[in-house]
């Protein structure tokens, strides 16, 4: 099979990285390219961020219906993951939703520990999108921005452990979520020290996607991820044009 890996955010090495966690665990018949969008912003800290970059990730999912099997969204607000799905005839996976669901099978409860403050409440929301409120122990957060991930990654890890540790002693965290892409390269040396779970998104949706595809489902066109109304789009890339073109038998 042939999956797309789409970082929302436009810095590159991050990019690079995400593509290399994901080639790491997929089967050796599995295809995976790794791609930012041609526009949107460097980091996503925020709603507008998030905006921005869901709409730029959504042009990527419609321009390239017909040469994937599956999609992963790999920031861990999941930014764009519903509108994502209605465009596409293949699952489309964000790495926040795929990291919970696996966590929910290895622990009862878990945290994520993710970057600066204010990514907080979008990720509390990509919990309640999940159905999972009852599942997550505690978001904690750290002083590290996106960008300063890699800067000192030493670093990095100390400040991650620390709040780590906190939610495993003080919230009953069973299991610790990464909650940033860019975390996902320190996720077994956590472990590790940890001694409990410790997952990156990125390789959960990998394998949840390895996973639909063997197994022959895909999004259900009932009702919620039916594809858009056919309507006329101004201003709009040609990809998304024809996304809104097509009608539940075809083309309009």
């Amino acid at each position: 099979m042939r999956l797309l890996v789409i970082n929302p955010n436009t810095t590159q090495a991050m990019t690079a990285e995400i593509g290399a966690a994901a080639r790491a665990v997929a089967a050796p018949t599995t295809e995976v390219d790794c791609i930012s969008p041609s526009g949107g912003p460097r980091s996503i800290e925020g709603f507008a961020d998030e905006a921005i970059a869901a709409y730029h990730t959504l042009e990527t999912v419609a321009s390239t219906q017909g040469q994937y099997d599956g999609y992963a969204i790999a920031c861990f607000g999941d930014p764009g993951l519903y509108a994502c799905r209605e465009v596409s005839e293949v699952p489309v996976v964000g790495i926040a939703e795929a990291a919970m669901h696996m966590a929910s099978l290895v622990a009862h409860r878990w945290s994520i520990v993710t970057v600066i403050p204010r990514v907080e409440p979008f990720l509390a929301e990509a919990v309640h999108r999940a159905g999972l409120d009852g599942r997550c122990a505690s978001i904690r957060c750290t002083p590290l921005s996106v960008l300063e991930i890699e800067q000192d990654i030493e670093r990095t890890k100390r400040l991650i452990v620390e709040h780590a540790r906190l939610a495993i002693d003080e919230d009953g965290a069973e299991a610790i979520l990464l909650g940033c892409a860019g975390l996902g390269p320190i996720d077994k040396a956590m472990q590790e020290v940890l001694g409990v779970p410790v997952l990156d998104g990125v390789p959960c949706a990998v394998k949840l996607l390895e996973g639909l595809h063997a197994y022959g489902v895909t999004t259900s066109k009932a009702k919620a991820f039916q594809r858009p109304e056919p309507k006329q789009l101004v201003g709009c890339p040609a990809g998304l044009v024809a996304a809104y073109a097509r009608t539940q038998g075809g083309v309009a």
